[in-house]
């Protein structure tokens, strides 16, 4: 082993035992505590939190920190929609996991008297969802759905890989089962005609949901998908559906880096982008 790559396992390892340490006092001590956009906030110290000491550019390659440096701006993106809007936000979260985004943005639209739907199939992830929406005191603001999205209602089979937990249509004998629903389904069940945030993080089901939308009866403002092209096979599509779809409503698609994807040739992955209508000049 080299000298540089004795130092990048000596830090891996510092800050994998680091991250050990501070979860065993978040245990103590009754959760983790985090200060965002001027809220307090309480979570499981389980919870997946994008926090990103000092968000220092990378040592390396650009990519090799691509979902950190795609989450941060999303983050910050989507906080500063709903601020400026003038009218209760309704935010749909799709993949909500531990609730990271509807925790962060809930204060929020809890203060402007907004609501947010949050969505995860995952049961473990689901539980923990709920205790921080419980911990953060977002009850009255933040309704969980434990379902995941399809273009048809049933039952799936679900992987449980943590934060990599998706829906496989293939047999798996380790998958267990999940019970799904068009999202327009869930539109009609809370009555919406108009979402201003919707928000999907669904690892490679992406164009399952986004096909399971009535789109002549639901208006979005803004719809921040994360792409996982390497995934998509899973869930019988290709690249060249995904263009197709967004070619037929009028979608251009933006990563966090501001590049524009107008077709799909690889499976490598993209992460959070933004779909902008034409419509919206």
């Amino acid at each position: 082993m080299t000298t540089a790559n004795k130092k990048r396992a000596l830090a891996t390892w510092a800050y994998k035992t680091l991250q050990a340490l501070r979860r065993a006092y978040w245990h103590v001590t009754g959760g983790r505590k985090e200060i965002v956009f001027g809220d307090n906030f309480s979570f499981d110290p389980t919870t997946h939190f994008p926090s990103f000491r000092g968000l220092r550019f990378p040592a390396r390659e650009i990519f090799s920190t691509i979902v950190r440096y795609g989450d941060y701006v999303q983050t910050h993106s989507a906080y500063l929609f709903l601020a400026e809007l003038k009218k209760p936000p309704v935010v749909i979260d799709i993949g909500a996991h531990h609730g990271a985004y509807a925790i962060l943005l809930g204060k929020l639209v809890q203060k402007k008297e907004g609501r947010i739907i949050a969505v995860e199939p995952n049961p473990s992830a689901f539980k923990i969802l709920t205790e921080n929406v419980r911990k953060n005191n977002l009850d009255d603001t933040v309704k969980c759905e434990r379902s995941a999205i399809m273009e048809r209602s049933g039952t799936f089979q679900f992987t449980d890989n943590e934060d990599q937990s998706r829906i496989v249509e293939s047999i798996d004998p380790a998958a267990y089962k999940v019970e799904a629903m068009p999202l327009s389904s869930l539109l009609n069940k809370y009555s919406l005609a108009a979402v201003d945030l919707l928000i999907i993080d669904v690892e490679g089901a992406e164009l399952n949901v986004l096909r399971s939308i009535n789109w002549k009866e639901c208006r979005f403002g803004k719809i921040f998908c994360e792409l996982h092209p390497y995934n998509w096979k899973h869930f019988g599509y290709t690249g060249i559906d995904m263009t197709e779809f967004l070619k037929r409503h009028n979608f251009r698609c933006f990563d966090m880096y501001l590049r524009e994807h107008k077709e799909f040739m690889s499976d490598a992955y993209i992460g959070p982008t933004l779909f902008v209508s034409d419509h919206d000049g």
